[in-house]
């Protein structure tokens, strides 16, 4: 599905998720949860908008295509008692058994997202975080013989690279 969005999205020169979906998802098959077909959509944008950057560097780019296979979804999955609950038809569910340790990280966060590839699940989550204020900053130089840090408490050292650069391979 995801090549089929990648696909359309080229034709058409889309790379906006929007546009893409009122595009794509007539084409994609209607045995197929909408979760999955939103999903493929979402991971076919982002392969658009890395090719376009990519052809913007490079003309000769070669057209893109997704290789892994994966199940996006931001939706519909459920997380309760243990175990992952993933839909696969309507009213009907494949649970996956998760461990103690995920389920601790897990529990009190938004979950996110759920990714699922042959080797691998990914679970993606927001959480809140106290803003740090800053006690100072530092910047950084790097020339080719020397590298030269600053920092707000005026304290500024030089390292010397020459000896480095003079032997050549």
């Amino acid at each position: 599905m995801v090549n089929i969005c990648v696909t359309i999205g080229i034709e058409q020169n889309i790379s906006s998720l929007k546009t893409l979906a009122s595009r794509a998802h007539p084409c994609l098959s209607r045995d197929i949860l909408g979760y999955y077909r939103l999903g493929a959509i979402g991971a076919a944008t982002g392969i658009l908008r890395n090719y376009r950057k990519a052809k913007k560097k490079n003309p000769r780019t070669r057209l893109p295509y997704a290789r892994k296979l994966m199940l996006n979804m931001w939706c519909g999955f459920k997380l309760q008692n243990y175990v992952l609950r993933l839909p696969v038809k309507p009213r009907k569910y494949v649970s996956v058994k998760l461990n103690g340790h995920t389920l601790q990280v897990l529990s009190g966060l938004n979950v996110r997202s759920v990714t699922i590839t042959l080797d691998s699940l990914s679970i993606s989550y927001s959480k809140e975080t106290a803003e740090i204020v800053p006690e100072g900053y530092v910047g950084v130089d790097r020339n080719l013989d020397n590298v030269t840090t600053g920092s707000t408490d005026k304290m500024m050292r030089r390292f010397d690279l020459s000896k480095v650069t003079l032997y050549q391979v």
